[in-house]
């Protein structure tokens, strides 16, 4: 495999530990002034669409497609840090099938029934449903913490290390209500993790009296169809760069998702050796 010199490397311990365990955590995978700039552009994204009365009821902000809300939110398609990672654990026939941000404000402690659930699941809509198991690996999203989540209050993402290899649900550890071994992704701003979407996980209850703010990126083959994109605007493809033109779904031809057409897939010149 080429790579880039400010390309993230996918290690063989960083392999096996993702192959075991279904997640990666990569510490300070965004320096503090981009951190700045997404909190900022989170913001204003949060301000615009509470004033359409977008909000969900408890002021949340779950706002698909994310992408093409705020220009800032471009740089992370191809992010050096951690993009590379995707197509390291997938191969180069990629694309972006969602950009997700999620603002879920502070509210008071819950009591503790309410602790106990934690909507777990795993990602792909129905196809983990209609597929027969064992499961293959389709997608994966990377989780950028753009606020500060090590608060164990902050509501940060809950998953269950290991069950990206089971076989139906995780077991319910009756002293917790969640799934045994289940724990939550208490990193700080400026930090990532990847899981794949066999990776059971859900979303945690906030009440550290700030909002919890998290952009996920999520990347599939490119005969997976996207899950909030059917076509990206003219405008946001002509200012991508050939990669990210990949990655948002730009192609010469349809039949290019099941067979790849050169000019459809930079990717693969830069992966693979000798192309």
């Amino acid at each position: 495999m080429t790579v880039q010199s400010d390309w993230a490397v996918l290690t063989d311990e960083k392999r096996q530990f993702f192959e075991d365990n279904g997640y990666l955590v990569i510490e300070d995978a965004l320096p503090p002034d981009v951190v700045a700039e997404l909190n900022e552009a989170a913001d204003e994204v949060y301000d615009r669409e509470k004033a359409a009365d977008r909000l969900e009821k408890t002021d949340k902000l779950n706002l698909r497609n994310c992408i093409v809300h705020h220009d800032a939110f471009l740089q992370l398609l191809d992010w050096p840090t951690t993009a590379p990672l995707a197509w390291q654990i997938l191969n180069w026939n990629i694309q972006m099938i969602t950009s997700h941000l999620i603002v879920l404000p502070s509210g008071p402690e819950p009591p503790e029934e309410v602790k106990r659930k934690g909507g777990y699941h795993r990602d792909g809509g129905s196809s983990s449903r209609e597929m027969t198991e064992p499961h293959p690996r389709i997608l994966l999203k990377i989780a950028y913490a753009i606020s500060d989540q090590t608060d164990p209050a902050s509501g940060a993402t809950q998953l269950v290390p290991g069950s990206n290899r089971l076989f139906g649900r995780p077991a319910i550890d009756p002293a917790t209500g969640h799934p045994r071994g289940a724990i939550n992704m208490n990193v700080k701003a400026g930090s990532a993790f990847i899981f794949e979407q066999r990776t059971y996980h859900g979303i945690g209850r906030n009440w550290s009296g700030f909002p919890r703010k998290t952009i996920f990126m999520g990347y599939a083959y490119r005969w997976v169809k996207p899950m909030d994109y059917i076509n990206m605007p003219d405008d946001l493809v002509a200012r991508a760069n050939p990669i990210q033109k990949q990655l948002l779904g730009a192609v010469s031809d349809p039949l290019s998702f099941y067979i790849p057409q050169a000019q459809d897939v930079p990717l693969r010149d830069l992966v693979e050796e000798g192309v």
